[in-house]
């Protein structure tokens, strides 16, 4: 560990005291839970926290994985002294799986990325904005194990390694401080029936925009691993902002096989920028502006419809065959069902085929940009993007 003992203090005390003043009120709302075992977040504003005390900053810059859990730390107890001052307890009950999330970052290009991050980002905690294109299931992951030397009878705990893929390895030696150096040991994890050392695990993959990509660029990807609460926060499609540490991983090393690594995020928080109401939500103005619209042209829809193509993907001069099309595909239809109770879907697929330099390309990228959960992708990455 790279921080010293005063500096953990510091960095505790100053944290503590920050969410006692802003967030006690959230804090005890997760109090009145009734699940004592879930895993509740407490959203921290990162310029504000920074703001308070710049040293705190500095180290979380330069040491995020360390800070992190001084964070958590410090939350359990300011939950704990919130619960003492409460004027009523009853009604609480101390929860002990909180989890600090930093978001709000300050703009800069050290902090804020819409580039998927490179080796050189390793170790820093970082915002990354992206499009989610694939999740996996959710799963159970055993994070630490106990075991108890087998000649001195000291227990100590295992924790798995994060950068090989949680992979558990014994110590060579016990690790007792009277100097046992014995190197048999037992596991005690799985001699209870209680998963005490278990939490919820899934890792999404996340796509570059293809909206703030030059032209010609083509969209990278890495995978984000999220835990506990994080979990099923986001589906494909969605258009999200991961705050967490830039990381590296490899699988078990084995002899005469190439050790590949990895760029991983390990998520602290994720915010969703797309979340949007399952119906369209259109105002009078709207209303009235489409009403006008369809009034003007009652006469000859087709001059009406002639004028909504001339406006999709200007970019691209004519092919109103083509802007037709597309606007259909984009329009959808209506799911029918027949006699028997089949049901017909009523979107349409689109083939575009072209010469190089047709415009092809570019009407794929209005549509995913006007289109509120798409995945581009193109060539090899069509069969991991699910289609």
């Amino acid at each position: 560990m790279l921080l010293n003992a005063d500096q953990v203090n510091l960095i505790g005390q100053v944290f503590e005291s920050y969410v006692l003043e802003h967030h006690r009120n959230d804090i005890l709302h997760i109090l009145r839970e009734r699940d004592d075992e879930g895993h509740y977040p407490v959203i921290v504003d990162a310029l504000t926290l920074f703001e308070t005390n710049m040293e705190i900053g500095e180290y979380f810059n330069a040491f995020p994985n360390e800070v992190l859990p001084i964070f958590d730390s410090a939350l359990r107890r300011a939950a704990m002294t919130a619960l003492q001052s409460a004027s009523q307890t009853h009604d609480f009950s101390i929860k002990q799986n909180l989890h600090a999330r930093i978001s709000g970052l300050p703009v800069c290009p050290e902090l804020t990325r819409e580039r998927i991050p490179k080796t050189r980002d390793v170790g820093h905690f970082l915002s990354i904005t992206g499009t989610v294109i694939r999740t996996s299931l959710v799963k159970v992951l055993e994070f630490e194990r106990d075991y108890i030397c087998n000649k001195c009878k000291h227990v100590f705990v295992v924790k798995a390694d994060f950068e090989q893929y949680y992979a558990f390895f014994r110590p060579s030696t016990c690790p007792n401080e009277e100097g046992c150096n014995s190197s048999k040991f037992t596991c005690l994890s799985g001699t209870s029936s209680v998963p005490t050392s278990c939490r919820d695990y899934q890792e999404i993959k996340i796509q570059e925009q293809v909206q703030r990509l030059s032209v010609g660029s083509i969209p990278r990807s890495m995978m984000v691993v999220l835990e506990d609460d994080l979990v099923d926060s986001c589906k494909s499609g969605d258009d999200i902002t991961v705050y967490g540490v830039v990381m590296q991983r490899w699988k078990p090393f084995h002899q005469d096989v190439r050790c590949d690594l990895e760029i991983v995020l390990k998520a602290n928080y994720i915010q969703v920028n797309n979340e949007q109401l399952t119906g369209v939500i259109v105002d009078e103005e709207v209303q009235k502006e489409f009403e006008d619209f369809w009034e003007k042209h009652k006469h000859d829809p087709l001059a009406g419809r002639n004028e909504i193509l001339a406006s999709l993907c200007p970019q691209v001069f004519g092919l109103y065959l083509v802007k037709l099309a597309v606007a259909m595909v984009l329009a959808g239809g209506v799911q029918r069902a027949d006699a028997a109770g089949t049901r017909v879907r009523g979107e349409s697929h689109l083939l575009l085929v072209g010469d190089p330099g047709t415009g092809k390309s570019q009407f794929l990228k209005y549509a995913v940009k006007i289109t509120p959960r798409s995945v581009l992708t193109a060539g090899i990455g069509s069969t991991s993007a699910g289609i």
